[in-house]
């Protein structure tokens, strides 16, 4: 079992910090599967589904582009899915979902239910001349109904993993309410307008050096939880920070250190006291953020004043390979422990034909009982949910507590603690922890010490109310505004031997079902 438990991990730290910190997770849908640049005379594609070869009569997987492309009739109904083709459009349709492809076109609709979804794949499919057989782009095919999709170079193999029936077969038996109504307390920060202030600090030191501080103030408004208008001040002590950095140059000789110049600790002085401001505003259902700066340091900085700086979002995430409509899913849908757990296996890839299907089955068996009912223990009004995850040399514990007042979610706590040192020469722990009680008010921290390298302290401290006026979301008329560049996607990992990131969980505990489960690398 290579990956299974590493795959346990990653996804039980994804839930947790998901749940608790509103974070979103991610799907990513990447381009279409590459294959290697052999002649497509000499490549012979296999396709595993659910740890089974397909085979394939009279239309077998094919190479255009060095993309791969699959028979859409055969593929679709080995899914259970019901397909149709009229002219050019093409149709498969399966548990509630339709999928809908034109002949020649990158332009794609899934439709669930009322909502309908248009969608632009890199490549469209086509019809082989001499088969006269439809082609569909094998991942975003697959991923449309919720399958995992890998690329097995060595036995040039597509792996599809139906994720959607995992998730079925393992929360047979298994209730959800506690989670569920967790959910709902949280969805309705994302329903109206609501006012947010905030105090916050930060100690940075690196290496030894300073440390730097940050003393800083927040407010703003945030609609719908995709709008948001926020003002922050932030006042930077660098001073010692910035004597530390001078002292090497020292080192060795009889000279002091260099003192700042008249212009930099002007500057020094400025971010002290007066400290600089920021201003955001976004609409991240358009995709784009906008920002100012303020404050007597603009100058010194080499800031102009006055001037507002765009980013397009869902360009920058889908050029890192994500999807950014499952981003703003997640964060505004009305999702439930299935979608939480289908987005996250959904960036899994399972890339080993010869066991991808059996760990993969393996970790959504063990996920799936990570949040169930009997998993949380009852202490009066508390809810709580614990377990530890234990291999040499790397630990995690997560605790996270829901207060009831009567059937309903009042108020959370989440503390993770994450601890590595593998090796005895490279400690590094990490500490969060974020609370809300019932009257909106908020406290999160962070503690981070790498082995000597940095230590990070964080905390802030607010309060969410209902607002009355809604956020601003583009900069004011007339207003200077330059657009930020966009970065390029990144380059295709290179392939290593053997996984140096492995990481093999001994135990998972949990406060009320006690023992999950044991096993072995």
């Amino acid at each position: 079992m290579k990956h299974t438990l590493k795959r346990v991990l990653a996804m039980g730290t994804a839930l947790v910090l998901t749940l608790g910190l509103s974070t979103a997770a991610l799907a990513a849908e990447g381009e279409e599967l590459p294959v290697s640049p052999a002649p497509a005379a000499e490549q012979t594609i296999a396709v595993q589904l659910d740890g089974q070869n397909l085979t394939f009569t009279d239309a077998v997987p094919q190479v255009k582009d060095q993309r791969t492309f699959l028979p859409f009739r055969a593929v679709f109904e080995a899914m259970g899915a019901e397909v149709s083709n009229e002219g050019d459009v093409i149709t498969a349709a399966r548990d509630g979902k339709t999928l809908t492809m034109t002949i020649g076109s990158t332009e794609a609709t899934l439709t669930e239910g009322e909502t309908a979804t248009a969608i632009t794949m890199d490549v469209a499919p086509y019809v082989d001349s001499a088969t006269w057989r439809t082609y569909v782009p094998v991942r975003f095919a697959a991923q449309a109904f919720g399958c995992a999709v890998g690329w097995d170079q060595d036995d040039q193999t597509a792996v599809i993993v139906d994720a959607e029936k995992l998730l079925g077969s393992a929360k047979a038996g298994k209730e959800y309410t506690i989670l569920a109504k967790y959910l709902e307390y949280s969805r309705q920060f994302n329903e109206g307008a609501w006012a947010v202030t905030a105090d916050f600090d930060a100690d940075l030191s690196m290496m030894g050096m300073g440390p730097a501080t940050v003393d800083g103030t927040l407010e703003g408004v945030v609609a719908d939880a995709v709008k948001a208008q926020m003002s922050m001040n932030m006042k930077l002590d660098l001073e010692e920070l910035m004597a530390d950095l001078s002292a090497p140059a020292a080192a060795g000789t009889s000279e002091e250190p260099a003192a700042p110049t008249a212009e930099e600790q002007a500057l020094l002085t400025a971010l002290k006291e007066k400290g600089v401001g920021l201003e955001m505003r976004m609409d991240m259902d358009k995709g784009m953020l906008y920002m100012t700066f303020t404050g007597e340091a603009l100058e010194a900085l080499g800031l102009p004043a006055d001037t507002w700086y765009s980013m397009d979002m869902s360009a920058i995430y889908e050029d890192m390979g994500l999807d950014y409509g499952a981003l703003m899913e997640m964060t505004t849908g009305d999702v439930d422990y299935t979608a939480l757990l289908s987005l996250l296996l959904s960036t899994v890839e399972p890339n080993d034909k010869d066991t991808a299907y059996s760990e993969l089955t393996q970790a959504v068996d063990l996920a799936a009982q990570l949040l169930r009912d009997d998993a949380w223990a009852v202490s009066g009004n508390d809810r709580i949910l614990h377990y530890a995850l234990e291999q040499d040399g790397v630990a995690a514990d997560f605790t996270f507590t829901l207060t009831m007042r009567g059937d309903d979610v009042s108020a959370y706590d989440l503390s993770v603690e994450l601890s590595a040192d593998v090796d005895g020469s490279a400690p590094m722990s990490i500490s969060l922890q974020e609370s809300m009680d019932a009257d909106g008010r908020m406290e999160a921290s962070m503690q981070c010490d790498a082995a000597g390298l940095m230590d990070l302290e964080f905390s802030m401290s607010g309060r969410y109310t209902e607002g009355k006026t809604a956020p601003e979301t583009e900069p004011p008329k007339g207003a200077v505004v330059v657009e930020l560049t966009a970065p390029e996607a990144p380059a295709d990992p290179v392939p290593t031997s053997g996984d140096p990131a492995e990481v093999v969980i001994d135990k998972i505990y949990t406060t009320g079902g006690g023992f999950i489960g044991v096993t072995e690398g």
